[in-house]
């Protein structure tokens, strides 16, 4: 008998071991949406927890106390120092500190220079309590020369959080932030000898959340063409609580300056901006603004909200030749100079020059000055008949650590009609420098103000012949873009038939090879003339 039944048929070809094969594997692709779903949730959750994988494998933990740098950084076997966490951290690091003193007790080499989107954190919460970075080193400033730093912020720094700096040598730098736009959040910057926190260059920092106290100079020192945001934070003891300089820019919002010789002062072109500051017992000053400084201290679409009291001298001194714009700015002592408290939309340029107090001269910075410090001179104006009177150098007493009470602000200068330079540790001008003019002692007002620059503060000292020059050959202007990134100043000039650019002049050949260093690391032929 015949039997002509399809289903016999599938079942007769299904007796072939290989059609067994194809039918089964059919059957399993036709499964796969439904397994798909089936497994759709264990696959989210695998690359959500990716990230947090990839962030520990970029975090470097460091402990000074058991620490072990020949161990792998991780937080069972932590670095015994910054520094070598520093060696290893890749771009977008994390270092995190444990409690304790990192200094060179402890193995570090100053300065520490933080770049590549690295960040060194500690304890936010308690603003570095327990967690200090105490030291110092000779750093070479594309904008400033040599300087004593105890820790620097070159390009693309990520920033620093929760530590204490301290560097009490008296030309000392607790932070220098060179061309770079770190965020400095939560620290605690004391008894550094010269100033807490200095901005140079170009750069755009955050400074939010810090406690300045007791620095001998400067809190912070915001120079150059920088522009920085400067928010919460509280100055206290200190010579100046915030200073601006040159062509630099800041916004001030919600600090609070006490006890400090100046609150905050503005000289060159800098501009100022402030809102919700508490500005008060100021041995000497609120806010100075001298030579062609623009301070905003509230107008009609957006009132100040700043206060001043208790400052010893005066609330607000205007030695510019510009207005000061006061709207929603409250004050309970005197004031000087051209301010309206009444009315105004923006910060405007006197129609006719005002003319400055007999005591308070323009500067200009000299060549570097090397062996004294590394730090530009700033002489009187010789067009001015009167120069102002002189300061010494602060104490040491004014940069030693104390727990027990609080410091006296810096001395007050003293009257002198030597001629004398006046030094301030900020980037040179590139224009020449005249000699201090002679004056008569008559000529001077002890009832006058005291201070005609940041100068004033820092001592004196005397400028050396420059001798070496540094060149870098930069071809395109992609490399002269790199080299500007790191020398903002550097300018064109022609060496053996060639276009280059000089980046630097030193006084000291060692000094200024190092300074090639940077320059050498970028690939480019540099040159040293003497």
């Amino acid at each position: 008998m015949v039997v002509n039944d399809d289903r016999f048929c599938s079942i007769k070809v299904l007796n072939n071991q290989k059609d067994l094969v194809r039918f089964l594997l059919a059957a399993a692709i036709a499964a796969l949406p439904l397994a798909g779903s089936i497994y759709t949730q264990p696959a989210i959750a695998q690359e959500n927890s990716q990230p947090s994988i990839s962030l520990e494998k970029n975090v470097i933990y460091v402990d000074s106390q058991t620490g072990d740098d020949s161990q792998a950084g991780k937080k069972e076997s932590p670095f015994k120092t910054i520094t070598q966490a520093l060696k290893v951290a890749e771009s977008g690091a994390t270092i995190k500190l444990a409690s304790g003193t990192y200094s060179e007790q402890t193995g570090e080499t100053f300065p520490l220079i933080i770049k590549q989107d690295v960040t060194i954190e500690g304890s936010p919460k308690s603003r570095g309590h327990n967690i200090t970075i105490e030291g110092n080193g000779y750093f070479v400033s594309p904008t400033g020369a040599g300087q004593n730093v105890a820790i620097a912020a070159r390009r693309e720094a990520g920033g620093i959080i929760g530590v204490t700096v301290t560097n009490n040598h008296e030309r000392g730098h607790g932070l220098w932030i060179e061309s770079s736009s770190p965020k400095v959040v939560s620290n605690t910057f004391v008894n550094n000898g010269n100033t807490g926190v200095s901005v140079n260059g170009n750069s755009s920092p955050l400074i939010d959340d810090n406690y300045f106290y007791n620095n001998a100079g400067n809190g912070l020192l915001v120079y150059g063409t920088s522009k920085a945001e400067v928010t919460n934070n509280t100055f206290e003891q200190t010579g100046f609580g915030v200073s601006v300089v040159q062509n630099a820019t800041s916004t001030l919002t919600g600090n609070t300056f006490d006890g400090n010789r100046i609150g905050i002062i503005l000289e060159g072109n800098s501009q100022g901006i402030l809102r919700d500051n508490e500005i008060k017992n100021s041995s000497e000053y609120g806010l100075t603004a001298i030579s062609q400084s623009r301070v905003n201290l509230g107008t009609t679409a957006q009132p100040g909200n700043n206060t001043f009291r208790g400052n010893g001298k005066l609330d607000i001194q205007n030695a510019s030749s510009n207005e000061i714009v006061a709207v929603g700015t409250e004050i309970s002592g005197g004031t000087e100079g051209s301010i309206n408290f009444d009315s105004g939309d923006s910060v405007a340029v006197n129609d006719t020059a005002k003319e400055l107090p007999p005591l308070l001269p323009s500067s200009r910075l000299s060549p570097l000055n090397e062996e004294n410090g590394d730090r530009p001179v700033a002489r009187l104006n010789p067009e001015l008949t009167t120069p102002q009177s002189l300061p010494v150098s602060p104490p040491e007493s004014a940069v030693e650590s104390t727990s027990t009470s609080l410091p006296s602000p810096p001395p007050l200068p003293e009257e002198n009609t030597e001629d004398q330079e006046l030094v301030f540790n900020a980037p040179p001008s590139p224009e020449p420098v005249p000699s201090l003019p002679e004056t008569p002692s008559s000529a001077l007002n002890s009832n006058s103000p005291q201070i005609g620059s940041l100068s004033d503060v820092l001592g004196s000292s005397s400028a050396n012949e420059v001798k070496y020059k540094v060149l870098v050959e930069a071809l395109d202007s992609e490399e002269q873009e790199e080299v500007r990134s790191l020398y903002p100043d550097a300018f064109a000039t022609i060496y053996g038939g060639k276009s280059v650019l000089q980046v630097g002049a030193f006084s000291d050949r060692t000094k200024a090879e190092q300074a090639t260093e940077s320059l050498e690391d970028l690939g480019l032929d540099t040159h040293i003339l003497e």
